[in-house]
């Protein structure tokens, strides 16, 4: 259990058995909300539950990164300048992000003292890949999802919940293969599908037809790979690929500094709304609340996931949030 989930499920059982908690204000005029600090304190206090976890190094920054950013800022502005960019929307900067379905299969909650953590889904893939882009003009971009998999039975369903809303924003849904990571194929299916005609609708609007553009892509190995720049400048020449130095990722990518977080707490949302939903419909069921159970089949929650994206994107498709980054 992630602590995401246990709030979602303490939220629905307060909800079901004593409503008025949220409303009875306390000597303080306070009204009691069920926050990520009161269900750790809980967790660890009244249940003597521990949180089991692995870690990884952060990333680390390069040593002389004030040099470098002034470098790559320098190669941008000369490249903007060369091409006659004066117009945000002919700039874009993508970034690929990780969404998990739940915490995962390393990470949940347990008594302490447990030896024996047993942990739901281990042996399945619970994340996919969004692919997030950003025009400097403030226009969020439709995203990609990537999910692991080799055929459609490994994307959202058709029936999925704002699946009609997703399609008119434009999402795309790809299959990455043995992962959900994105590879040569679905970023060129990136490029085709959605940066290629945002750029030309651009064109279009400010007739440009000829007018060149610039996109900010971290510098992954598949997107610096010589088959990837081989194929985009075949293609589109007037596609001008910049990089993100580095170790420089927080420090210069514009989607990262200032975009995911405000889109990941969407997700995390939408998320909680469904768990505290699951409790409610079992308990109003008939469901003891020590019986509650959460939907962890990676297929019903590869279909919700159509509908936090949609309302992600509502979210950063603001014109004033992406222009502060």
């Amino acid at each position: 259990l992630d602590i995401n989930s246990v709030r979602g499920i303490m939220v629905g059982i307060l909800t079901n058995m004593c409503p008025e908690i949220f409303e009875k204000p306390n000597k303080n005029g306070e009204k009691f909300k069920c926050t990520i600090p009161y269900v750790r304190r809980y967790l660890k206090k009244t249940l003597k539950w521990s949180v089991r976890c692995g870690t990884r190094a952060a990333q680390k920054t390069p040593e002389d990164v004030d040099n470098i950013l002034s470098q790559a800022f320098l190669r941008m502005a000369a490249s903007i300048r060369e091409a006659s960019i004066d117009d945000g929307a002919f700039l874009v900067n993508t970034d690929q992000t990780q969404v998990i379905y739940a915490m995962g299969p390393k990470l949940t909650w347990n008594e302490s003292g447990v030896k024996q953590v047993d942990v739901l889904g281990t042996e399945e893939k619970r994340a996919f890949t969004l692919v997030v882009g950003v025009s400097a003009s403030g226009e969020a971009l439709p995203f990609q999802a990537v999910f692991a998999g080799k055929t459609k039975e490994s994307q959202p369903s058709t029936k999925a919940r704002s699946r009609d809303e997703a399609d008119e924003i434009g999402i795309i849904y790809d299959s990455g293969g043995h992962t959900y990571w994105s590879t040569l194929l679905t970023m060129k299916r990136y490029v085709e599908l959605i940066l290629v005609p945002y750029f030309q609708r651009q064109r279009r609007l400010h007739k440009r037809p000829t007018q060149r553009c610039m996109w900010l892509i971290d510098c992954w190995s598949v997107h610096r790979s010589q088959e990837f720049r081989d194929w985009m400048k075949k293609e589109y020449p007037w596609i001008i690929v910049m990089y993100v130095p580095a170790g420089c990722t927080g420090l210069f990518q514009p989607c990262d500094v200032g975009i995911q977080r405000v889109l990941k707490l969407s997700i995390q949302r939408c998320a909680h709304k469904d768990v505290v939903d699951d409790t409610m419909r079992q308990l109003d069921g008939g469901t003891a609340p020590e019986g509650v159970h959460l939907e962890k089949r990676v297929g019903v929650l590869r279909d919700r996931c159509v509908q936090w994206m949609v309302s992600a994107h509502r979210v950063i498709n603001n014109e004033e949030l992406v222009k502060k980054v």
